[in-house]
């Protein structure tokens, strides 16, 4: 069994030359295509989608020989989606190698975001005293705007997580 193969299931199609299915190649390249849209590196979200069909943490000696790419460019990546709160590190007992996984609890990343959200509300709040005219008025639409958002997120989450308690 390779490493790759835990992130099969039971019944999944045969891998391709590279070690992924199709579909497992598709999801990977889809995801760093959408988070190169967010101004991250593809190589980046080519590491989360792969992370994400991961049963288990994973190495970067093991990213590297997995998805053909450099060490040093998936470790800077591990870290930028580390930074995101994306991923977790992890050691394993004995060993210096750092392990990476994808974080389950993604209602974490928007609880943060938000707070950044917050922020960004407050900074623009404080603009509207001093803004005069149309400014003014825009400043308070998205100071406003941006307080729902943090608001629905946060009742988002809380709905989530109930459905999770109970279920």
């Amino acid at each position: 069994m390779t490493d790759h193969e835990s992130t099969a299931d039971a019944g999944s199609p045969a891998p391709g030359p590279d070690g992924f299915s199709d579909a497992e190649a598709s999801f990977i390249s889809e995801m760093g295509s959408l988070m190169e849209r967010w101004g991250l590196p593809q190589a980046t979200g080519r590491l989360f989608g792969y992370l994400l069909l991961r049963n288990k943490p994973v190495d970067l000696d093991t990213m590297t020989r997995e998805l053909g790419q450099a060490k040093s460019g998936l470790s800077v990546a591990a870290r930028q989606l580390e930074a995101w709160t994306l991923v977790r590190r992890s050691t394993r007992p004995g060993s210096r190698r750092i392990d990476y996984e994808a974080v389950g609890d993604l209602q974490h990343l928007l609880l943060v975001n938000n707070a950044h959200m917050r922020k960004f509300t407050e900074t623009l709040s404080s603009g509207i005293p001093v803004a005069h005219g149309e400014a003014r008025e825009r400043l308070a639409s998205l100071a406003d705007l941006f307080n729902g958002f943090v608001e629905q997120t946060e009742s988002l989450v809380a709905a989530w997580e109930a459905r999770r308690g109970a279920s």
